[in-house]
């Protein structure tokens, strides 16, 4: 039996039963004397792992498998208490690591804004990190350098695209060129309007649904010509993209033909409480299914509510104010009952950003969707109004606060953290318990380190309140560090 697997058996059945061996005089070592069998069999366990190391033999590579050494990197380097900081956040926390991670993300971009980049020692760490947290990974650039973007491709192995969107769309495979093309339409949208117009020819149904979808992108009034064309295929999937597309414009000629659809659905009725009279639009024919209102179930009764939700995204809202004589808050106010129509008005009004309708629904609702179409500071304006009133369930405002950038205005964030201590407080902090502390600015901070001193039974609402003051307590560090 050989030394090592001598060593193997003493580890395995322990030293009482097979005492650790002596070491071979060929390595020229003796173990210490006075050790104890166990120490013995540890000693010599590291010295057989330092002697099998130094025996392997280098494996040879390919030379074009050899990666190409990584360019200089001149950036100025974040040294002192910020390059500290980071090893610690990456190392040894001393927060949670929801916390952790978003005050990696502020280093980075503290550093982006001193014009520094990362300690090329803690890139591994840093990139390991980016690899499982999408939060940290897109706040990478330009902060870890020439040599981090070097790292990056080796460890995809496949270089990071720096290269402007391009026409070589039309010679990749079908996702590709979907993806590619989005790219085009991004930067480019006349230019990837008319290669797709001379391409469509060429092209399968499939291929023509997916990349008109990219048209989503900039979409405008000039691509009514491209899509009116597409209402002429015969593969429904394609009719679908272009009859969705045509439902954000509002002056095309297709909403100018839905618009004489709905008109006479619309009648009013009552006279001292007047309500709106919706009726169903008939069975579709030729026309009515080019732009894409749903034909008739082959089985079954006919879907004519399909029929008016298609009408209706796809018509003015101008239409509903004009049957009515009145504003757009008005007009919704003639609509009660009518949960259905309602939905897809707000959906409709959302998609066009039309904010004078998108405020008057605003009233009577608090909708992601439509708060996602004002302005940062009406948006605060309009959750603090909501909040206040109560007439919300607090948990409604939860996705409206957690999707508002970040930090929040102070008298959003102050009026949020009264609302911790009101009635169901305690569960809307756990719901806003990974984004409060990065949501509130550091004036906010003060508020609810005060909070937190008072007297409170409920854990989870004082571990809430203890992470916002730790992350402000660490995000003050990293203001000092990079001046």
């Amino acid at each position: 039996m050989t030394w090592l697997s001598e060593l193997r058996t003493a580890a395995l059945v322990g030293t009482a039963r097979h005492p650790a061996p002596a070491p071979p005089v060929e390595l020229g070592v003796l173990p210490p004397d006075g050790l104890s069998s166990e120490e013995s069999l540890l000693e010599q366990a590291a010295l057989a792992d330092a002697a099998t190391r130094a025996a392997r033999r280098a494996t040879t590579l390919d030379p074009a498998d050899i990666p190409e050494p990584a360019p200089p990197d001149d950036a100025p380097l974040a040294s002192g208490d910020a390059a500290r900081l980071l090893d610690l956040l990456l190392t040894q926390p001393s927060v949670g690591l929801d916390l952790r991670n978003q005050l990696v993300a502020d280093w980075l971009r503290f550093a982006e804004a001193a014009g520094q980049r990362v300690p090329h020692r803690l890139l591994p760490k840093l990139l390991e990190l980016a690899d499982s947290r999408s939060a940290v990974a897109e706040h990478l650039h330009p902060a870890i350098g020439v040599r981090g973007r070097w790292l990056e491709d080796l460890k995809s192995g496949v270089p990071a695209p720096d290269s402007p969107a391009s026409a070589d769309w039309t010679a990749l495979k079908s996702a590709d060129a979907t993806a590619e093309l989005e790219r085009f339409r991004r930067e480019h949208p006349a230019a990837a309007r008319e290669q797709l117009a001379s391409h469509w020819d060429t092209l399968a149904a499939r291929e023509r649904a997916a990349h008109l979808a990219t048209f989503a992108t900039n979409l405008g009034d000039e691509d009514e010509e491209l899509l009116e064309r597409a209402l002429d295929e015969k593969a429904k999937s394609v009719r679908d993209v272009a009859a969705g597309l045509l439902d954000s414009l509002p002056a095309s000629a297709r909403a100018g033909r839905m618009a004489e659809r709905l008109r006479p659905l619309l009648h009013l009725k009552g006279v001292l409480r007047k309500q709106f009279e919706i009726g169903l639009p008939p069975e579709p024919d030729g026309a009515a299914l080019r732009d894409g209102i749903p034909a008739d179930r082959r089985t079954g009764e006919p879907d004519r509510l399909a029929r008016l939700d298609a009408v209706v995204r796809g018509a003015p809202l101008e239409v509903w104010t004009t049957a009515s004589g009145r504003s757009p808050a008005a007009t919704l106010a003639l609509l009660k009952g009518e949960t259905r129509v309602l939905e897809t008005i707000l959906s409709t009004a959302a998609l066009r950003a039309d904010l004078d309708w998108v405020r008057a629904l605003l009233d009577i609702r608090t909708d992601l969707r439509l708060l996602n179409c004002l302005p940062r500071n009406e948006r605060e304006d309009i959750l603090i109004r909501h909040i206040k009133a109560g007439t919300d369930h607090p948990f409604s405002l939860v996705e409206p606060l957690r999707a508002l950038p970040k930090p929040w205005g102070l008298h959003l964030a102050g009026t949020v953290l009264d609302q911790l201590f009101a009635k169901n407080g305690s569960s809307l902090a756990g719901m806003l318990a990974d984004v409060l502390p990065a949501a509130l600015p550091p004036e906010a901070a003060e508020q609810a380190r005060r909070m937190l001193e008072q007297s409170d039974a409920d854990a989870g609402r004082r571990r809430v309140l203890r992470d916002a003051v730790q992350y402000h307590s660490f995000r003050q560090s990293l203001t000092e560090a990079f001046p």
